[in-house]
């Protein structure tokens, strides 16, 4: 069993295919970076930041912005930005919501960027194939009743699935 105080290393290859440098993150970090980007609503609002030179943007442009690429409709979009997308990113310290002027500020992260970009680059090209005690463990985390089970059974079918990257 881990300890409180340890860390999970993160590390990948260049567009070069040179080793990137690992970096050190504590479980519970990677924890909170993965839950604010696994909307892709909380996705967006960070692409905004990164593909544009703001820093700041008004909840409303950002809406703006999310409702554009998602195809979704302004009004919910603008709902859930308000109500809960903003405060998980702010939550996992990826932007400072302000509300009372109702801006955003990204203060962004090496962590976030760097799942962000590896998530978004050529995700055409990625195969995944799961095993069959992948889909095993999946078929039982289905059946189970118990959330702690549930979640265990899935966790061991991602052991069992392999993604690969086109060349």
């Amino acid at each position: 069993m881990r300890g409180e105080g340890s860390t999970d290393t993160i590390s990948g290859r260049r567009s070069d295919g040179e080793r990137e440098a690992e970096t050190q993150v504590s479980p519970s970090r990677l924890d909170d970076a993965f839950t604010a980007l696994a909307d892709p609503r909380r996705r967006r609002v960070v692409q905004y930041f990164l593909r544009t030179s703001d820093d700041v943007a008004t909840v409303t442009d950002l809406a703006r912005y999310v409702a554009d690429r998602r195809d979704e409709d302004f009004e919910s979009v603008s709902l859930a930005l308000h109500h809960k997308d903003v405060a998980k990113l702010d939550e996992a310290d990826v932007v400072e919501y302000d509300s009372r002027t109702e801006t955003v500020r990204y203060v962004g992260s090496e962590l976030v960027s760097d799942l962000l970009a590896r998530a978004d680059g050529d995700s055409d090209d990625v195969t995944a194939t799961a095993g069959p005690d992948a889909l095993e463990h999946l078929s039982d985390a289905l059946t189970a009743d118990d959330p702690v089970e549930k979640d265990y059974c899935i966790r061991q079918a991602l052991q069992y699935v392999h993604f690969e990257r086109g060349e």
